[in-house]
């Protein structure tokens, strides 16, 4: 049988008070070791418990973080894309307007000649009075109504005439010596038609009233601006293709799903759209005739209000996100401070904690030796 040590009252008592002390060394330093007063379950569960619960949503959160910001990516790609696009599209409408500047297509009535005193003073024709009218109208626009007073020169009737957007009147000399004439162009492409309002001022002044069609004169550098207009869809098309970010691309019908919380049920979805010249409902150059022209100008146009609205809606989307990803980034420290409150120590209070304990570890051996002499002392009454 193992032998055993009988420790008297004093020595026992002080021999536990000394192993407390030890203990709570041991803990006071691991304490000030780690920075925490809570170190694992067995020292306080609840606070223990409580504060993995508040870590592992902020972890939770920060794997969320990074999708989030993954996504305010993927979103100034496309922005990037519009940018770029857009100035594309300003390109091919410079080419567009130039061709329609070098069009010549248009209506062009040429006018009676009229001699001296008949186009100094229109009322001094027969067929014309004072207050006869005659109307014109360009194409489908407004029909106006143009009335002769007495006294109203040919030039003063080509001064009116050229309040009308769209169109120039100018006297020039007339066929015959001595005479004058009115002569009307249209410059978009319009027909021009004249009537008869009261008597035959239209008929005595430009030789006879009607529809006078509209020529399609297509620009000189025709096939040049074609093939300028063309290259740059191409282009349009590319930098479509392009704009991707990780396999997501919202230039090229591409939707985006973005999670806010760690069980999915906040986020937001931002569907893509079809950038590319065929989405955008640009067709090929076809600069053969004005109307032709002007069709690829209206599309154009509408292209760039697409492409502009759509700037703006990425925009406000990228501006949701965002806040979301700084509102996450907040609540991750709330929950990580919160955490830290439930089981980080006060060092301060450790330390002084630490070295009252020294001190009363010190006291405790000290009464352990005083203790042992008066075991001691018996040894002395036997040598």
């Amino acid at each position: 049988m193992p032998s055993s040590v009988t420790l008297t009252a004093a020595l026992r008592s002080n021999l536990l008070s000394l192993q407390g002390t030890q203990r709570l060394l041991d803990s006071t330093q691991l304490r000030l070791a780690t920075g925490r007063k809570v170190n694992s379950a067995l020292d306080d569960p609840n606070a223990f418990f409580a504060a993995q619960s508040l870590n592992n949503r902020a972890s939770d959160l920060s794997r969320l973080l990074d999708g989030i910001g993954q996504g305010i990516q993927t979103l100034k790609a496309a922005d990037q894309g519009i940018t770029s696009l857009t100035s594309l599209l300003e390109q091919a409408q410079a080419v567009a307007q130039e061709a329609r500047d070098q069009a010549t297509g248009g209506a062009v009535v040429t006018g009676a000649d009229l001699v001296a005193a008949d186009a100094a003073d229109l009322t001094n024709n027969a067929g014309i009075a004072n207050n006869d009218s005659f109307t014109l109208q360009l194409g489908s626009g407004p029909v106006t109504e143009f009335t002769i007073t007495t006294g109203e020169s040919l030039q003063d009737l080509a001064n009116q005439i050229n309040t009308i957007e769209g169109i120039t009147a100018t006297v020039e000399p007339g066929g015959a010596a001595g005479t004058s004439r009115i002569r009307l162009q249209s410059l978009n492409g319009q027909d021009i038609t004249l009537a008869n309002s009261t008597n035959t001022p239209g008929t005595v002044i430009f030789g006879g009233v009607g529809t006078t069609a509209a020529t399609s004169g297509a620009p000189q550098d025709q096939t040049q601006l074609q093939a300028s207009f063309d290259e740059i869809l191409s282009q349009i098309n590319d930098l479509t293709d392009d704009s991707g970010y990780r396999g997501i691309n919202l230039l090229d019908s591409g939707n985006l799903t973005v999670n806010f919380n760690e069980d999915s049920t906040s986020s937001i979805t931002i569907s893509g759209v079809d950038f590319s010249a065929t989405g955008l409902n640009i067709n090929n150059a076809d600069f053969s005739s004005i109307a032709t022209i002007d069709t690829a100008l209206n599309e154009i146009e509408s292209g760039l209000a697409n492409a502009r609205a759509q700037a703006r809606s990425f925009g406000t989307n990228l501006s949701i996100i965002q806040t979301r990803s700084d509102f996450t980034e907040n609540l991750i420290n709330t929950l990580k401070e919160g955490a830290d409150k439930l089981t980080l120590a006060d060092k301060n209070e450790e330390g002084a904690n630490l070295l009252a304990l020294q001190t009363s570890q010190q006291l405790g051996i000290s009464a352990l030796s005083l203790a042992s002499q008066s075991n001691q002392s018996v040894l002395r009454l036997f040598g």
